[in-house]
């Protein structure tokens, strides 16, 4: 009885006992624990325990997989004694695809070509989505129809975009939109001010500039396009004008940044193109962040990417750059600053052509126009306005 008893009393204390969790301790979960697929989380977001401590790291949530998954984590009570707590999280997909779309288009009559232009459609989710024409029209009829694009991705959420078109006549009478050259005097007149600069970008299209000149009018930055990728022979191409650019810009005393003209189509594209350019930078200094513009949205659905993908995407590029110690931003316009990229952590280059913006969003520097003219650059060039932080 003796050896029995040794040998419980041995078990006992190598295994220890069943302690009980102070009656102070309040494990507390988020009321909800339902997550939309891609949402940003971390366990300190879902659970707090009030007269106790959390000791496992945080870390974050992996919402990239739909379903249901098992969380646990490690805390001490009132009394410092260490539990394993375990929960639950679902992870849905209830966001709706995305249509980007006109109300009004016009087809000539008996047009070989269907609508003169399709609208952007795009998931969160799914990697190719196709927008669906519901109702009836005939090209070969005169008249208006009323029509809407439709959309269903793989979760069954739905959209739609009602808009009208029009099956004319053809007219020989060519319409020709000119917008408004707006001088670089009347520029700097209207957005100089003490919290703000004047700039332009550039790239091998303003072909050789004189920077000495541009300066005296009153631009204080510049943009300047490194280069473009991949192209078709999946090469990164260095712009033929940025060596020349950089170093006259320099040499005027304008404060100088760059910007890459991307068409990755995955974070891996997106991540050699930045460190292509750190490799053509070679520690170069910079005033002004490295710009991601990503602008392929007409072909956007032959990208196979979800918007979930073209910001991950965005990210990777991003992330690579500000590694080494650069500031990084990303281009946008309006339209798809609000609807499309979610990159809330990194400065905004707003593209928007008005007097007066509406974008609600931050932004560190606005495209105001295409249009800008310049003494000392051929042809137009786009102007802009940053704000002093």
């Amino acid at each position: 009885m003796i050896k029995l008893f040794i040998i419980f009393l041995s078990l006992f204390i190598l295994n220890g006992c069943e302690k009980e969790m102070s009656e102070l301790t309040k494990i507390i979960l988020n009321d909800n624990l339902t997550l939309e697929y891609a949402e940003e989380a971390s366990l300190f977001d879902l659970v707090k325990v009030n007269e106790g401590k959390i000791i496992s790291d945080d870390f974050d949530i992996n919402t990239m997989v739909l379903g249901k998954q098992n969380i646990k984590f490690k805390f001490k009570d009132a009394n410092g004694n260490k539990f394993t707590h375990e929960f639950n999280i679902n992870v849905v997909d209830t966001t709706k695809p995305l249509i980007l779309a006109s109300s009004y288009y016009t087809v000539e009559i008996n047009s070989e070509d269907s609508l003169p232009s399709y609208p952007l459609c795009a998931d969160n989710y799914d990697k190719s989505i196709k927008c669906n024409i519901e109702g009836d029209y005939d090209l070969n009829t005169l008249g208006s129809y009323n029509l809407k694009y439709t959309a269903i991705d793989t979760n069954n959420n739905y959209s739609e975009h009602s808009f009208t078109l029009e099956v004319k006549n053809p007219t020989y009478e060519e319409d020709f939109y000119e917008e408004e050259v707006i001088n670089i005097k009347d520029f700097t007149k209207k957005y100089k001010n003490e919290n703000t600069l004047i700039g332009i970008d550039v790239s091998s299209w303003q072909d050789d500039i004189d920077y000495e000149l541009v300066k005296r009018q009153g631009i204080e930055f510049v943009m300047i396009r490194i280069g473009f990728g991949h192209n078709n022979e999946g090469e990164i191409v260095l712009d033929s004008w940025y060596e020349n650019n950089i170093k006259k810009a320099k040499e005027a005393g304008l404060k100088v940044g760059i910007y890459f003209y991307s068409y990755a189509s995955n974070e891996n594209e997106a991540t050699a193109q930045a460190k292509w350019i750190l490799k053509i930078l070679n520690k170069e200094k910079l005033d002004l962040p490295i710009a991601f513009d990503w602008e392929d949205w007409s072909d956007f659905e032959n990208y196979n990417m979800s918007l979930v993908d073209i910001n991950n995407v965005a990210k990777a590029f991003l992330k690579t750059i500000e590694k080494k110690g650069y500031k990084a931003m990303n281009y946008g316009s309006a339209l798809y600053l609000k609807y499309i990229w979610n990159l809330n952590n990194y400065d905004t280059w707003l593209a928007h052509y008005t007097e007066m913006t509406d974008y609600s969003g931050d932004y560190y520097i606005w495209q105001v126009t295409n249009s800008g003219q310049v003494d000392g650059i051929n042809g137009y060039v786009d102007l802009n306005v940053l704000y002093k932080k």
